[in-house]
């Protein structure tokens, strides 16, 4: 039987992988594409569209991502494909970038009480709405999980932000096919509630403790530096995995006037990432990535490395591991 939905994710976290998790069980099968991030989503969808890929599909969503141009305006100006393409985003730089204009993207940061939106909480919205998808606890209890988690309002609620981190956690533990895979079966044969199994808890358990010790190893290799500005900010070279972790860390440390980390992921992507996360609540790593060439979130947000600068960085790490973070705190991403 062929397929008719596709869905274009992020793959980086739970709030991409929600939607796939969502689309599977509103449609059965279905083909998914997950990407680091906007410069290869729009590479990847325009390869699909250009070698008429994306002409079978009834149905084609981009989640947790917008679509940019040059295959935004592809898009628009396509009367059919313009009927197929549905975005659900919620990051402010697509917003300043003016995507939010575009009639087939659903682009929201927060409401107008100023609840911070995900991804999967606008796509799930839209299966109700289509009556593509029957709510019920389990599925409503899944979505605000992970939206407290990616909105990082997760450390403002005790349990349910517990609860919430926990997937995050699980997430790094068991990858994104076996994520996908747990979630939606635990969605599909319990609709009355959502919860984590003892061996899973148990994993996680385990992982916080190990976090720990590597957390407290990684941080004596972080360095601290001033920027442009005179925000005093720290970075270091870390796994991707923990760079979430790695923040909370650093915060317990109440280090004097540092306003955000740097977390540095040489694996991430295809040369690497940069990912900001605020130290100091109030401060908006969101601005500082957008000047570098990332996007994101007030309290987290990244920036790609290129190819050049990830040699480059190498070649200094070699010698000082100030500079190469020097070099590559201060490298920009031209898109």
């Amino acid at each position: 039987m062929e397929k008719k939905t596709i869905i274009f994710s992020h793959e980086s976290d739970i709030d991409g992988l929600g939607n796939i998790i969502l689309g599977k069980i509103a449609f059965g099968e279905i083909d998914y594409v997950l990407v680091p991030n906007i410069n290869t989503l729009e590479t990847r969808f325009r390869e699909m569209l250009e070698s008429g890929e994306l002409d079978k599909y009834e149905n084609i969503y981009v989640t947790d991502l917008t679509l940019y141009n040059p295959s935004a305006d592809i898009v628009k100006n396509n009367p059919t494909l313009s009927k197929k393409v549905i975005v659900f985003d919620h990051h402010k730089s697509a917003i300043n970038d003016g995507y939010d204009k575009y009639d087939y993207m659903r682009i929201v940061e927060e409401d107008s009480y100023g609840r911070k939106r995900c991804g999967t909480e606008l796509f799930y919205e839209f299966l109700l709405s289509t009556d593509v998808i029957e709510g019920n606890e389990a599925l409503d209890k899944f979505v605000e999980l992970t939206r407290l988690e990616d909105t990082w309002e997760w450390k403002k609620n005790s349990e349910s932000g517990e609860k919430a981190h926990d997937l995050a956690i699980l997430f790094n533990i068991i990858g994104i096919d076996e994520y996908i895979r747990r979630m939606y079966s635990k969605l599909v044969e319990n609709t009355e509630d959502f919860n984590l199994d003892d061996s899973e808890n148990a994993m996680i358990k385990a992982r916080k403790e190990e976090y720990l010790r590597l957390l407290q190893q990684l941080w004596s290799n972080a360095e601290i530096f001033n920027d442009e500005d005179n925000n005093k900010f720290s970075a270091v070279y870390a796994g991707y995995e923990y760079r979430n972790e790695l923040a909370e860390y650093v915060k317990t440390l109440n280090i004097d006037e540092l306003k955000y980390l740097i977390i540095v992921a040489l694996e991430k992507g295809e040369y690497g990432q940069k990912s900001y996360r605020s130290i100091d609540e109030s401060f908006n790593v969101g601005a500082i990535a957008e000047a570098h060439g990332g996007n994101g979130h007030p309290a987290a947000a990244s920036v790609n490395i290129t190819e050049e600068q990830k040699e480059y960085a190498l070649t200094l790490k070699n010698k000082s591991i100030r500079e190469s973070l020097d070099y590559l705190v201060k490298s920009r991403l031209n898109k």
